[in-house]
C-alpha cells in the first residue's frame, strides 16, 4: 500500500505531499515527530497513522485539540480511505492511500468546508 497525505498551500501550485513509508508515522510538534507541525493548535503527539499491507488507521494519542477524519472526532482510532480528510489542528490533509485515483483538481479546494474529495475507481 503506497500512503499518502496531499496538503495544498494558497494557490494550487503549492501542493505539498508527504509519503508515509513506514509501519507508524507520528504527526506532532515534536522534533521526534515523522511529521512535524509548528502550529500551537497540535499537541506535542498528536496522532499516529498505522499502515499495514490491507489498511491503514489513524490513532489520537490524546491530543489536546483531538483528531478529525472528514470532521468528525475520533475517539480512539479511525480507519482511513482514500479522499478522506484528516484535520490536525488547523491544518488539513487528503488521503491517498493509492487504490483509486484521485481527482486532484477537486482536492485542490480543501478548504474549512470540504468534507468529501471526489475520487474515482481505477480501471485496473
Amino acid at each position: 500500500m503506497k500512503v499518502r497525505l496531499i496538503e495544498h498551500g494558497d494557490g494550487p501550485e503549492d501542493m505539498h505531499e508527504i509519503p508515509i513509508n513506514q509501519p507508524e508515522f507520528l504527526i506532532g510538534r515534536g522534533t521526534d515527530c515523522d511529521l512535524r507541525v509548528r502550529s500551537s493548535s497540535v499537541s506535542r503527539h498528536h496522532c499516529i497513522i498505522r499502515v499495514s499491507s490491507d489498511e491503514a488507521t489513524v490513532v489520537d494519542v490524546g491530543s489536546s485539540n483531538g483528531t478529525y477524519v472528514n470532521d468528525h472526532l475520533i475517539r480512539s482510532q479511525m480507519e482511513l480511505h482514500t479522499g478522506d480528510i484528516l484535520r490536525i489542528g488547523t491544518r488539513r490533509y487528503l488521503v491517498d492511500l493509492g487504490d483509486v485515483a484521485i481527482d486532484l483538481s477537486a482536492a485542490s479546494g480543501i478548504d474549512s468546508l470540504a468534507t468529501t474529495i471526489k475520487v474515482k475507481k481505477s480501471s485496473q
